[in-house]
C-alpha cells in the first residue's frame, strides 16, 4: 500500500529527512549520527527506525548502517524539499535570516495543513521557474494551480520527483546527456561494494552516455572512461544533476 503524507507523523518525517541528509553528506547513516544529528537518545533512535523499516521506509540489521528503501528515498526527497521551499519563502519572500529561516521552517512545515503547504511549495517553484527575471502576476500563479502551466503555457517542473534545491535522483532515471554528481551510494552489501570497486564513490562526476531502449543496460562515463551498469545497479546509486541537454 503506498504510504501518504497523514500515514507519517512529524518525527517520523523528521527522521527520513535526517538520515537524507546524512547520506548526502557524508554516504553512511549510522545510529549514533541520527542520534547526535537530532539530538536525542539512541534508543529513540532505535524505535522510529524499527516503525519505519515496518512501513517499507527503511532497511536497517543489528550493527548495519540505515538505509532508504525506493519508497522511502522518495518520500525523504519530498520532506527534504518542502524544507528548503519553506525555508526559501521565509528568506527571498518574508526577508528572514538565514538561521532564523532554518528554526522557523522545521515548525511551519509541520503546523500548517498539507493542502496550505502544498501551495506554499508550488508557489516557490513557481517563482524558481522563472528565475529568468520574467516578471509574472499572482494571476500567473493561480492560473497555474488551477491549469496546471502558466498563461504561456509554460509548464512547471515537477518537483515532487526531483527536487530543484536538491535536484536529486537515482540514476538508473537519467536521461543520455545527464551530468551529475554521485551523492551517496547505498543497497546491499556486496551492490554497495561492487559499485564501490567501480569508482562509484561520493563527489565523482557522472555523464550518461546510452541508456538501452528497454532502460538496461545504461552506459555513463566515469573518470574518463565508459562504463555499463544494469538498472537494478543503478537504482543504488543517488545523484544530484548538474546540466541536461
Amino acid at each position: 500500500m503506498t504510504e501518504t503524507r497523514a500515514e507519517l507523523s512529524r518525527s517520523m518525517e523528521d527522521y527520513l529527512e535526517a538520515i537524507y541528509n546524512l547520506k548526502v553528506r557524508s554516504q553512511v547513516a549510522r545510529v549514533k549520527d541520527i542520534a547526535r544529528e537530532m539530538n536525542v537518545r539512541m534508543p529513540s533512535v532505535t524505535g522510529a527506525i524499527r516503525a519505519l523499516a515496518e512501513k517499507g521506509l527503511v532497511k536497517h540489521a543489528p550493527y548495519e548502517n540505515v538505509e532508504l528503501t525506493h519508497a522511502g528515498l522518495t518520500r525523504a526527497r519530498g520532506v527534504a524539499h518542502r524544507h528548503s521551499a519553506v525555508k526559501e519563502f521565509l528568506i527571498n519572500v518574508l526577508g528572514l535570516a538565514e538561521p532564523d529561516a532554518e528554526k522557523e521552517a522545521c515548525g511551519l512545515e509541520h503546523a500548517i495543513a498539507p493542502d496550505t503547504l502544498d501551495r506554499l511549495v508550488k508557489f516557490v517553484d513557481f517563482v524558481r521557474a522563472h528565475g529568468d527575471g520574467r516578471s509574472f502576476r499572482l494571476d500567473d500563479f493561480r492560473a497555474y494551480l488551477k491549469n496546471g502551466h502558466d498563461p504561456d503555457g509554460d509548464t512547471v517542473p515537477d518537483t515532487c520527483v526531483v527536487p530543484p534545491t536538491i535536484r536529486s535522483t537515482r540514476l538508473s532515471e537519467l536521461a543520455p546527456g545527464t551530468k551529475a554528481r554521485i551523492a551517496f551510494v547505498s543497497g546491499p552489501g556486496p551492490i554497495r561494494k561492487r559499485l564501490l570497486e567501480m569508482g562509484m564513490t561520493s563527489d565523482t562526476r557522472i555523464e550518461v552516455v546510452r541508456v538501452a531502449p528497454l532502460g538496461d543496460p545504461i552506459q555513463i562515463k566515469i573518470r574518463g572512461y565508459n562504463l555499463s551498469l544494469r538498472k537494478s545497479e543503478a537504482e543504488h546509486v543517488e545523484v544530484e544533476v548538474e546540466s541536461q541537454r
